[in-house]
């Protein structure tokens, strides 16, 4: 027997004995350990928003968390590339980032609805994504009691015209849209407000009589209006499992989703492409709001690193705690069921997309292949 196979087998061990610290075997290729993989390495978290915004603050929280649980603990370090409603800086991310693990982004809604629409100006491609972490948010709808609504059933018997203050008809008011279409209300939009702020006002100054908030700011600043009478919530957008069913909010418990206030009103369960629509895009808009990215072709051991640095954080029990101040207390998803929620997004039917880009350019003269 030759002695030149096994004499190439012990160099091959001796060679792997090395240099195993920082490499393992895979077949006849050597591969990055995940646990020194970001050894000494810098990492740039885009966000692709201007500074102090909820994504701005949700990317600078789990930054030094990264850098916690990450082995090798490497720098974090956030860079705002705002621009587009966040479409410019993904585009930056997905164009020009080099896709070798020290590149993570940040996104929220308004940047998964226009990948969604196919906007004419998104050029990043959320299926060559790889979500590392994700939190769900939510919303609430509310009306005046000027309308004669004191209930969600009252939505189909109201005393004036209602009236919506919106931002933009594709950006997360689409979401609200959705919602009045699902329940067959007749609404006047107003678009062109500049943030949920303004639109809050317009509804406490009279301009509007049916409005939406986020978890946040409803909590902080219109529940204080229920209180006092000055604002009557009907419902929230819920959230979507990752089977596709709706459920309640867990911020609202005691509150209705909007498939609950359809049932109640028409008596059966929403059906159709409308409903399909309104399911995909509040799944894409709030059931996963917050995601954190990496490359799907970076390497295997930095998504593997990352991995298992998101296992550790998710159980650690400061990160909660600090989690359920910022993010209202919504807890993180587990990676399995991030990635069937990211798949479903992923995979919304083009007849829905299709039928939302004509509702757009229809009911509120919006082209997305113009925007």
């Amino acid at each position: 027997m030759s002695v030149r196979p096994i004499l190439a087998a012990l160099i091959l061990i001796s060679g792997a004995g090395l240099t195993g610290c920082n490499t393992q075997s895979a077949g006849n290729e050597e591969v990055e350990d995940p646990a020194s993989f970001y050894e000494e390495k810098d990492v740039s978290l885009v966000i692709p928003y201007d500074t102090g915004g909820g994504t701005d603050v949700f990317g600078r929280f789990v930054a030094p968390y990264f850098g916690e649980f990450l082995s090798g603990e490497p720098d974090i370090q956030p860079e705002n590339i705002p621009g587009g409603g966040s479409i410019t800086g993904s585009n930056e991310y997905a164009n020009t980032m080099e896709p070798d693990g020290t590149n993570l982004l940040a996104t929220s809604g308004s940047t998964h609805i226009p990948f969604l629409l196919d906007q004419a100006s998104v050029e990043y491609d959320l299926s060559k994504l790889n979500p590392v972490l994700g939190f769900p948010t939510g919303g609430m709808v509310y009306a005046s009691p000027s309308t004669g609504i004191e209930e969600p059933g009252d939505l189909q018997e109201v005393d004036e015209e209602l009236i919506y203050a919106g931002i933009s008809a594709s950006g997360l008011d689409l979401v609200t849209l959705l919602a009045f279409e699902v329940l067959d209300l007749d609404v006047e939009a107003v678009m062109g407000y500049e943030g949920r702020g303004p639109s809050r006002i317009a509804f406490e100054q009279g301009e509007s009589n049916i409005d939406y908030q986020t978890t946040s700011a409803y909590k902080e600043n219109v529940e204080p209006m229920e209180e006092s009478g000055e604002a009557v919530p009907l419902f929230t957008f819920g959230q979507i499992n990752d089977q596709g069913e709706m459920e309640r909010d867990p911020a609202f418990p005691d509150t209705p989703a909007l498939q609950e206030v359809y049932e109640e009103i028409h008596g059966e369960k929403p059906s159709g492409v409308t409903w399909d629509a309104y399911k995909n895009f509040v799944s894409a808009a709030y059931t996963v709001q917050k995601i954190i990215w990496v490359h799907d072709d970076a390497p295997e051991a930095s998504k593997q690193a990352l991995k298992n640095s998101v296992e550790e954080m998710v159980e650690n029990e400061e990160f909660l705690a600090e989690s359920e101040k910022v993010m209202e207390e919504y807890e993180p998803f587990d990676q399995e069921e991030l990635q069937e929620l990211v798949n479903n997004m992923n995979n919304t039917s083009e007849d829905v997309v299709e039928w939302v880009r004509e509702f757009l350019l229809e009911e509120y003269d919006t082209d997305v292949e113009e925007l």
